[in-house]
């Protein structure tokens, strides 16, 4: 395997893959993938389908990170004092009366929602 191809959770195989003797392959960690700094990120459920465009739908789960200094192209998440209510826009377009919340920095999108068991004694 090249270095260009030595990536955390991948690995090549010609074949059908044997995992049990996979010693290079190490665990796949959404924490560690999607969060940089841990005290300040946050996750919230994206309600609306204004931003489809930019690939964020309708219940997925936005992942923010506050200790991020935006960009003017970031995605951001702002609280709108007039609506009294969170929304999304990039920081260059969000308006001069919004105060930035935080970063988006990856979204989350279930293909199939899971079902929640619940023990019963």
């Amino acid at each position: 395997m090249s270095e260009e191809n030595d990536q955390v959770g991948v690995s090549i195989h010609a074949g059908f893959p044997n995992p049990a003797a996979d010693k290079s392959l190490q665990t796949l960690d959404l924490n560690q993938l999607l969060v940089q700094h841990g005290s300040s990120t946050y996750m919230f459920r994206v309600r609306g389908n204004e931003w489809e465009g930019a690939g964020i739908f309708d219940k997925d789960i936005a992942i923010i990170d506050r200790a991020l200094d935006p960009r003017k192209t970031d995605i951001v998440i702002w609280w709108d004092e007039t609506r009294g209510e969170f929304a999304i826009s990039t920081y260059n377009t969000m308006p001069k009366t919004g105060a930035c919340w935080g970063v988006v920095t990856a979204t989350i999108h279930q293909l199939r929602s899971v079902a929640l068991h619940h023990k019963t004694s």
